[in-house]
């Protein structure tokens, strides 16, 4: 099999998969897979590495997919086996048994095997046993992520799949001790889509609460950014591509200081996974030069959001001047200026939008803190802990009142926003498009955190707790990985929508009382699910089957 770039008439190219094959004395190419259609030449790079992954995929595949375990899997199997009926029924002795949602079990199943996660639990007698019912929980979580108690019972209420949930938790226990290894592979297929042009990694930090206020070696309290203060909790460190595919993360104990944690998530990274010549892009909260020195000590090139209102005052009085010259940032016009700052470039941007949207948000902030004082008649400097306006109030006499000075002083810095970074090559303009690229990350934590619910966590030990967190990681590597073919193929797609489509994707098992013969009656096909199933080269048929 290779890849196959061909010119269409419409002035686009079309990527395809295929293969030679001999007939007669003719050697003929059979189109296995179509790709995609590019108009740029950057687009047309795409799409090739990802046929050429989807090739490796193929060819490198250990074993076929394991047989399915439950009676869902079973169900859809027997949709993709079985030909059309011709059976002659009686409307009237029609009955539907059971609804099924097949749409999360072909299409990320299909993604799942495609990406050898069949095989993550290795080394064990029970091998087979443990990856189906791993398979099982990660699709689950995909589809209605919940507790794994609650996920045992949703099986058996719903499907009548008995999973005992101490297989679960034992199938967790296995996956716990190979935390590296699977982290390792996961981080294989995704520098498979780009060979070797990864050259940008993004770094970032979040809170994950457990239902628990026992402290241990891992679990405690500390600053939350879900608000749940009272909670313990770990600190995930999370690094991606530019694209929010995952790439690796590590755990620190829940009173880390997040500033603490890019060093030595960064000093594992390398060593575990041999990648150098990355520049990587972290937010403000790693801004410290002991972060920095590090990095730099480590060959890393780097770009970090600068705290501006922390810098010298004579520097202050730089970024605050003249200087700055237009240019284009990600289509939109910014004001740009440069400076040094401890041998390092400061690059700095004026933004007319954002700076609105920081006056607004200081205005709406203010607004609320004069509101609550008159209507509840209290001190304005009671209310300065909740709102975290103490930067805005001064308080002579034991009375507190808005300060106008300080929110003139503030106003200086609307719209402006800065980033530090030890890079000599790249002009202020590119680094600026990588530092605006960091919402992928977040993204990614939006999906980890919302979509499949890895917090809070209800588990206690910590092995547990680390399989849960590698089964939610397993999940966000799907659901990204299938964004990515999604939008490099199709029109783009959250991971929401992708989901919604697919659980919407639904078959009917119905019985004929007279014949007692069983039937499958497929959904309508929306033309987005039809999409979908193209892009991982399946066919979801409209026609009614038997079941055997």
């Amino acid at each position: 099999m290779f890849v196959r770039v061909k010119s269409k008439p419409n002035g686009k190219k079309a990527v395809q998969i295929v293969e030679s094959y001999r007939r007669a004395d003719k050697v003929t190419q059979k189109i296995i897979r179509h790709i995609g259609q590019a108009l740029t030449d950057r687009e047309v790079d795409e799409l090739k590495r990802l046929a050429q992954s989807i090739i490796d995929e193929m060819e490198n595949e250990k074993q076929p997919a394991l047989p399915l375990l439950d009676p869902i899997k079973k169900v859809v199997q027997k949709l993709i086996n079985q030909k059309p009926t011709n059976d002659s029924v009686k409307i009237k002795n029609l009955r539907e048994e059971q609804r099924i949602i097949v749409g999360i079990a072909e299409v990320f199943g299909k993604l799942y095997r495609d990406l050898n996660f069949s095989t993550l639990i290795e080394g064990s007698k029970k091998d087979t046993q443990w990856n189906s019912i791993l398979e099982t929980c990660v699709l689950a979580r995909i589809a209605n992520p919940v507790s794994k108690r609650r996920t045992a019972s949703l099986l058996e209420e719903d499907y009548g799949i008995k999973i005992p949930l101490e297989k679960i938790y034992r199938m967790m226990d296995n996956l716990a001790e190979r935390e590296s290894s699977i982290k390792q592979h996961i981080a294989k297929t995704t520098r498979s889509l780009f060979k070797e042009e990864i050259d940008v990694l993004f770094f970032d930090v979040t809170t994950l609460y457990f239902e628990s206020f026992k402290a241990d070696d891992l679990r405690n309290f500390g600053f939350s950014k879900d608000c749940k203060f009272k909670e313990t909790q770990v600190m995930l460190a999370l690094v991606t591509t530019t694209n929010g595919l995952p790439i690796t993360y590590k755990l620190f104990q829940g009173n880390t200081y997040e500033g603490n944690t890019l060093v030595e998530t960064i000093e594992e990274f390398k060593a575990e996974y041999s990648i150098n010549n990355v520049l990587l892009v972290a937010d403000r909260a790693m801004f410290t030069e002991k972060n920095l020195s590090k990095m730099e000590s480590l060959g890393v090139t780097y770009i970090v959001a600068a705290k501006l209102k922390t810098l010298p005052k004579d520097l202050k009085s730089e970024v605050l001047g003249a200087g700055y010259k237009p240019d284009v940032v990600k289509n939109e016009l910014h004001w740009i200026g440069e400076f040094e700052h401890k041998k390092r470039r400061l690059i700095v941007s004026y933004s007319s939008k954002r700076a609105k949207k920081d006056a607004a948000d200081r205005q709406r902030l203010i607004d609320r803190l004069m509101k609550k004082a008159k209507e509840k008649k209290i001190k304005i400097k009671d209310l300065i802990p909740n709102y975290g306006s103490k930067k805005f109030i001064k308080i002579e006499n034991g009375d507190a009142t808005i300060d106008d000075g300080k929110i003139e002083a503030a106003a200086q810095w609307d719209g402006l926003h800065g980033i530090i970074t030890n890079s000599k090559e790249k002009s202020s303009v590119e680094l600026l498009s990588r530092y605006r690229d960091l919402w992928q990350i977040e993204e990614a934590f939006r999906i980890s955190k919302h979509d499949l619910k890895m917090r809070p966590i209800y588990h206690w030990s910590e092995p547990r707790i680390r399989a849960h967190i590698l089964i939610c990681f397993i999940s966000l590597a799907l659901a990204k990985q299938a964004v990515y073919r999604v939008g490099v193929q199709q029109d783009a797609m959250s991971f929401e929508q992708i989901r919604n489509e697919l659980l919407h994707a639904q078959s009917s098992v119905v019985i004929d009382l007279s014949s007692k013969k069983k039937y499958i009656i497929p959904s309508h096909i929306t033309v987005n699910q039809k999409k979908l199933y193209q892009v991982f080269g399946l066919k979801r048929s409209a026609v009614p089957y038997e079941l055997p």
